[in-house]
C-alpha cells in the first residue's frame, strides 16, 4: 500500500514538473516573441537588405480605399515580414534547415553541386514573345540602312546541366534562342550557345552565387559578336584582371546560402583610351567604365558602369566612323569594355528604365549599328521592349 502511495506521489510530482517545464518553455517563447516584436517596432525601418539584395517593404499608408481593397493588410503583412528584428538571421537559419532536410530549391533558386546556385529558367509566353519580337522587327524596319544584330546568351542551367540538382525542371534554352532567332528575319543573329558549349571547362563561365556570366564567358561572346559585325578582335590586345574574390551575388542573396564566394574579373584593352562616359538622365560624366566603390558594397557586379541605367553614352576617341547602339540587360555590361576600340561612340540603352523616344536617340547619335544583347531568362520575362519601344 505504501509503495502505491509513493508511486502516486511520484507520478504527481512528475506531472507537476512536466507542467512547470512546459510553462517555462512557453514563457521563454512568449518573451522572445514579445522582445522581437517590441524591438521590431522600436528599431528604425531598413530600406534595403544587403544580404537579400533588394529593397524592403516600408510602413503602408492607411486609407479607406486601401482598407476596402485589402491592399492595406497585404502591405502590412509584407512590412512586418521585412522589418522583423533578426530577419537576416532567420533567413539564413531557414536556408540551413531547408538544406538539412534535403530541399534542392530555396526561394526559387536551385541548389546545385559544387556550391553552384542556379536561377530558375524562364518559360516561353506566346503573347509576350510575339509582342517583343514584333517590336524588334518594327524597330529594324524603321532603322533603314542601320546594321542590326541580336545576341542572346544562354544561362547556367543550359551549360552546367551536370551541376543541377537531380530532377530539377529546366527548359531547353538552345531551342528557345533558336525560336527567337527564327522570328527575326532581317536581324543578323549571333550564335553564342555553340562556342560557349565548346569551352572545355564550363564551370569557368558562370558565377556560383550569381546569375551573371564571368569574364571568361564575356570574352567568348565578344569574339563571336565582333566577327559577326565584321570587326577583327585579334587586332586588339586585352588583359584580364581580378578586382574582387569576395563576390556573393543574387542567387546567394535570394536563397540565403552563402557557402561560396566568387571572383569578378574585368577584361580591358591593353592600350588605354581617353573615354568620356555620360550618364544621360543622371547628368553625370566620368572617364571610366567602372565604379570601384561598388566593390565595397553587396552588389559587386555593379563595378561595371555602377549598375544599370536608362541611357549611357561612351565617347571612345577611337579611329572609327561607326556608332553602336546597344539595347541590353546587365549581361552586356562586362562585354562592352572590349568593344570600345572599334566604335567612335557606344550608346547603351536599358529598355527597363528608358522612357525617351528610340528613333530620336538613333537619329541624334547617328547610329550605324544596332545590337540587341540579352540573356535568355531576362529576354523571355521582359515586357519593356514591347511596352516602351513599339
Amino acid at each position: 500500500m505504501a509503495d502505491k502511495n509513493r508511486q502516486k506521489q511520484n507520478s504527481k510530482a512528475l506531472r507537476r514538473e512536466d507542467r512547470l517545464w512546459t510553462f517555462r518553455a512557453a514563457l521563454v517563447v512568449t518573451l522572445l516573441v514579445v522582445v522581437l516584436a517590441v524591438g521590431s517596432l522600436i528599431a528604425k525601418d531598413r530600406e534595403y537588405s544587403a544580404n537579400e539584395n533588394r529593397y524592403l517593404a516600408g510602413c503602408p499608408a492607411l486609407s479607406l480605399s486601401s482598407i476596402t481593397s485589402g491592399k492595406f493588410m497585404e502591405d502590412t503583412e509584407a512590412y512586418l515580414s521585412d522589418q522583423f528584428l533578426g530577419r537576416d538571421l532567420l533567413v539564413r537559419t531557414r536556408a540551413g534547415v531547408d538544406r538539412f532536410v534535403g530541399k534542392r530549391e530555396v526561394n526559387g533558386v536551385y541548389v546545385g553541386k559544387d556550391h553552384f546556385l542556379f536561377e530558375k529558367p524562364s518559360t516561353w509566353d506566346d503573347a509576350r514573345m510575339t509582342r517583343t519580337l514584333n517590336t524588334i522587327n518594327l524597330v529594324t524596319a524603321k532603322s533603314g540602312d542601320i546594321r542590326s544584330y541580336m545576341a542572346i546568351a544562354p544561362n547556367a542551367t543550359e551549360l552546367l546541366k551536370d551541376y543541377l540538382p537531380t530532377g530539377a525542371p529546366v527548359t531547353n534554352q538552345t531551342q528557345q534562342i533558336s525560336a527567337i532567332y527564327k522570328n527575326l528575319p532581317h536581324v543578323q543573329c549571333v550564335d553564342l550557345v555553340s562556342p560557349l558549349k565548346a569551352v572545355k571547362d564550363p564551370t569557368t563561365l558562370y558565377y556560383r552565387t550569381d546569375h551573371h556570366w564571368t569574364a571568361a564567358a564575356a570574352e567568348v561572346a565578344f569574339r563571336e559578336i565582333a566577327v559577326t559585325m565584321g570587326l577583327v578582335p585579334d587586332a586588339v590586345s586585352y588583359r584580364t584582371m581580378p578586382v574582387t574574390n569576395s563576390f556573393r551575388g543574387t542567387m546567394a542573396s535570394s536563397s540565403g546560402i552563402f557557402k561560396a564566394s566568387d571572383t569578378i574579373s574585368i577584361t580591358v584593352p591593353e592600350k588605354e583610351q581617353t573615354l568620356v562616359v555620360t550618364y544621360v538622365n543622371e547628368d553625370k560624366k566620368t572617364s571610366t567604365l567602372f565604379d570601384a566603390s561598388k566593390l565595397k558594397e553587396k552588389s559587386q557586379y555593379d563595378v561595371f558602369f555602377g549598375g544599370n541605367f536608362a541611357e549611357v553614352r561612351i565617347d571612345t576617341g577611337a579611329d572609327s566612323d561607326r556608332v553602336l547602339l546597344v539595347l541590353k540587360d546587365s549581361y552586356a555590361n562586362c562585354v562592352i569594355p572590349m568593344m570600345t576600340p572599334f566604335f567612335k561612340t557606344i550608346v547603351l540603352v536599358d529598355p527597363r528604365y528608358y522612357n525617351d523616344n528610340l528613333p530620336d536617340t538613333i537619329a541624334k547619335e547617328g547610329v550605324t549599328d544596332l545590337l540587341w544583347f540579352y540573356n535568355v531568362n531576362t529576354f523571355l520575362n521582359d515586357t519593356s521592349i514591347g511596352d516602351k519601344l513599339g
